[in-house]
C-alpha cells in the first residue's frame, strides 16, 4: 500500500512539477515549507491536503486520508486500525473492478456474436439478460459502497471519540 508521502510525489509528477516545491505547494493550496515538512518527514500531510493531492490524482480522498492517519497514529493498535480499514477498502475495490470486467466482456462477446450471425436471436435474448446481470451487478456495487461509506463513517466516528476521551 502507498504511503501518503508516495501519493504526494504522484500528484507532483501529474502536475509536472517534482522540481518546484513552490508550484506544487500552490496547486494545493499550501506553502512551500509544508511541502518541505511532508518530504522531510517533519510532518504528515493533514486531511484538507490529503483530500487536494486525490483531486490532483482523480481518486477516492479516503484512501490517502487513511495512508496519512495511519502514519500520523503512535498507539500501535489505532495503527492497525487503519491499516486493516486500507486492506478492506482495497480488497472491496478489487472485488468490483472483477465483477464489472466480467460484465463488460460478456457484452463485448456477445456484440461481437451478433455481429456476426445477426439472425440468432439467442444472443439477443442473452445480449439482455447480460444487460439485466450488469445493472444488477451495479446496484450491487452501489450498495456495497453505501455501505463502506456508512462502516467508514462509523469507524471514524468511533476514532474520534477514542482519540477526544484519550486526550482527556
Amino acid at each position: 500500500m502507498k504511503t501518503a508521502l508516495e501519493y504526494l510525489e504522484e500528484a507532483e509528477e501529474k502536475l509536472g512539477t517534482c522540481s518546484n516545491a513552490s508550484a506544487t505547494a500552490r496547486a494545493l493550496k499550501t506553502t512551500p515549507q509544508a511541502i518541505h515538512n511532508y518530504k522531510s518527514g517533519v510532518s504528515k500531510m493533514d486531511d484538507y491536503h490529503c483530500i487536494r493531492v486525490a483531486q490532483v490524482l482523480g481518486i477516492d480522498p479516503m484512501e490517502i486520508i487513511a495512508a496519512a492517519q495511519e502514519e500520523r497514529e503512535k498507539n500501535e493498535e489505532k495503527r492497525e486500525f487503519w491499516r486493516d480499514f486500507r486492506r478492506a477498502r482495497t480488497r472491496e475495490d478489487g472485488h468490483a473492478s472483477v465483477q464489472v470486467m466480467i460484465a463488460m466482456a460478456m457484452t463485448g462477446m456477445i456484440a461481437l456474436l451478433s455481429a456476426k450471425w445477426p439472425e440468432l436471436t439467442a444472443i439477443y435474448i442473452m445480449s439482455n439478460l447480460v444487460r439485466a446481470i450488469c445493472k444488477q451487478t451495479m446496484r450491487l456495487l452501489v450498495t456495497r459502497f453505501m455501505s463502506l461509506l456508512r462502516n467508514t463513517q462509523q469507524k471514524l466516528t468511533q476514532v474520534s471519540y477514542l482519540a477526544s476521551v484519550s486526550a482527556s
